[in-house]
């Protein structure tokens, strides 16, 4: 039995919670894999036994410092007999395989002893709730660069869990707070394992490294609470239940009893919660006298800078301006409008994007992208931008301001080929007057007598010209109608067609603004309702689509397109925002795109 256990690897153990059970009742089975994925157990049949699947826990395992990842598979035993039984080795794919475990199974419960506990089908003890650590040798310690903070600020902390050398520990989660007052950044999956001497006892440490900011002023305990599950093997002993080897071989026994005595070890697993000592730690509020009027609550130490992706844009073209704050503290607080709209830019609310310097969130750089648009033309400047937040190793406010961009604005080229407003309507309307040949009441010009001589006396209508003029405006009528004709053949009623083609794409830009809907794609929505609306005024005014603009709506409907304009200007803000529009809304212009254009 010691060689055979010696050999044994030990990647995978396994063991029942009891060892003798009379008919009727079940056993649980737990087999236990270490530094291994998930994977399935081939376990034996045994005639007789009903060996059911009833779950499998996973857990970071704690040994002398050193941290493994262990699999625990959990089986239901139930007996359909009495007698004895062996359940045999259960082999894990690519490792090592469990020792055979005998089993007893009594018709009726052996006399003199208590009945047995019911098996727990669940996989857990009886009491599940963790037992208190604080009077345990484990503990949790936090460590602070200091006691006193004002509220928004963020600072460094380490975070320990203690076990003694020797001890054998799974942890359940990771640290939590327990109050209010206090927030945790998201605490590192690795955390760095130490051994050190605490009161002279060597220790196993483990350590998260985070940081921690304060939410609400006065004086509150920190409090942390870590679940573990402790195991606690048993020396067994010798007088209770069996003897030792050297006391029946005597002193011919040539091997060390303690091999033989740690197989038949039990282990005890104890559920705790190790809690850190609630040291008070004041908050204080920060002040009122001082604070500028743009403090979004940021509290550190921070920088400002600021650039633009251009240094020369036409008016109506749309440029990003970058605002980078970096330094160190309390990044969520971190809050700015940008540039806000004035008679030369056009901007909208800016995106925020942060990158960590560090594995504790405590310092980086936070980007601010905001899209702003030239509306007047000339040599100018992007304004500069301003940054407060609170120092609080000064306990001052301090304001950082960014240097202005210089940029040249040009004139748009669309809008000098654009048209004069009004120009298509009123050369539309001014008729062209040709002058009038005077005629006869009878549309006949009246016929001039010569009087001074007379060449010949033949009918004007046997002249050679007037013939000659007759057969040309007879050709000319016929080719007329001949070319009328084969024109209306050729195109076939062309107003028609063009209306039938101006349908067809409104069409297609209602089922792509529905689509948009359902896709949840605001910006898709906004561009194909602006594309409906465009492609109905286009076929009303008889102008190409792209030449329909929020100028051109007001300058042809007379002020009354304030609908049709407010949806370019919402789709202009959504584009450039990137903005995500609810389903609501998105209903609420279908609608409204719908009745304006069935008005027109």
């Amino acid at each position: 039995m010691v060689a055979s256990a010696w050999s044994a690897p030990s990647q995978i153990t396994a063991q029942l919670d009891r060892h003798s059970l009379p008919l009727g009742e079940s056993a649980q089975l737990a087999v236990t894999v270490k530094d291994s994925q998930p994977v399935e157990l081939n376990v034996p049949s045994v005639d007789g036994l009903e060996i059911t699947p009833i779950g499998q826990q996973s857990s970071m395992q704690v040994i002398n410092g050193a941290v493994f990842a262990e699999v625990r598979y959990l089986y239901q035993v139930t007996p359909n007999r009495s007698g004895d039984f062996t359940i045999p080795a259960i082999l894990v794919p690519g490792g090592g395989s469990t020792q055979p475990i005998a089993l007893r199974v009594d018709t009726t419960p052996n006399p003199g002893s208590s009945p047995l506990p019911a098996p727990n089908v669940s996989g857990q003890q009886e009491d599940a709730a963790p037992a208190d650590a604080k009077g345990d040798s484990a503990f949790l310690r936090v460590v602070l660069p200091k006691k006193e903070l004002m509220v928004g600020e963020l600072i460094p902390v380490d975070i320990k869990a203690c076990f003694p050398a020797g001890v054998e520990a799974s942890l359940n989660g990771l640290p939590m707070l327990t109050g209010g007052a206090f927030a945790l950044n998201k605490l590192d999956d690795n955390p760095k394992q130490t051994r050190e001497i605490i009161g002279g006892q060597p220790y196993n440490v483990i350590t998260w490294s985070s940081a921690l900011s304060a939410v609400e002023a006065g004086d509150y305990p920190l409090n942390l609470e870590l679940p573990v599950m402790v195991r606690i093997r048993e020396k067994s002993k010798p007088g209770a239940g069996r003897s030792s080897s050297k006391d029946f071989f005597g002193d011919a026994w040539p091997f060390d009893d303690s091999v033989a005595d740690d197989i038949f070890d039990q282990v005890t697993e104890k559920p705790l919660a190790l809690h850190s000592d609630g040291s008070l730690v004041r908050i204080q509020p920060l002040p009122l006298q001082g604070r500028p009027l743009d403090f979004s609550g940021a509290v550190g130490k921070f920088e400002v800078s600021a650039e633009a992706s251009a240094t020369r844009a036409m008016t109506g073209d749309p440029i990003t301006l970058r605002m980078k704050i970096t330094g160190q503290g309390n990044f969520d607080r971190v809050v700015t409008n940008g540039l806000t709209p004035s008679a030369s830019w056009k901007s909208y609310k800016p995106n925020a994007r942060f990158e960590s310097a560090d594995r504790k969130g405590f310092a980086g750089t936070k980007t601010f992208e905001q899209t702003i648009v030239p509306i007047q033309a000339g040599s100018s400047e992007i304004p500069t931008l301003s940054f407060s937040y609170f120092d609080p190793d000064t306990r001052t406010y301090v304001t950082k301001t960014t240097s202005p961009i210089p940029i040249e604005i040009v004139p748009s080229t669309a809008a000098t080929s654009a048209p004069v407003p009004g120009s298509a309507i009123a050369s539309s309307v001014v008729p062209t007057v040709q002058p009038a040949t005077e005629r006869a009441p009878d549309g006949l010009v009246p016929e001039i007598q010569e009087t001074s001589h007379l060449s010949s006396l033949r009918p004007v209508v046997l002249e050679p010209w007037f013939l000659t003029m007759n057969a040309l405006m007879a050709a000319a009528t016929v080719i007329g109608l001949v070319l009328r004709r084969w024109r209306l053949r050729r195109a076939n009623d062309p107003e028609r067609v063009r209306l039938a083609a101006a349908s067809a794409a409104v069409g297609e830009a209602v089922s792509a603004m529905d689509e948009a809907i359902k896709n949840r794609n605001s910006i898709g929505f906004f561009h194909a309702a602006r594309r409906a609306v465009a492609e109905r005024l286009a076929e009303r005014w008889n102008v190409p689509a792209n030449r329909v603009t929020p100028d051109e709506i007001q300058a042809r409907l007379n002020g009354s397109g304030e609908n049709i304009c407010a949806l370019f200007k919402r789709g202009d803000e959504v584009a450039y925002s990137h903005e995500e529009v609810t389903a609501v809304e998105l209903t609420q212009w279908r609608a409204n795109i719908a009745q304006q254009l069935a008005h027109l």
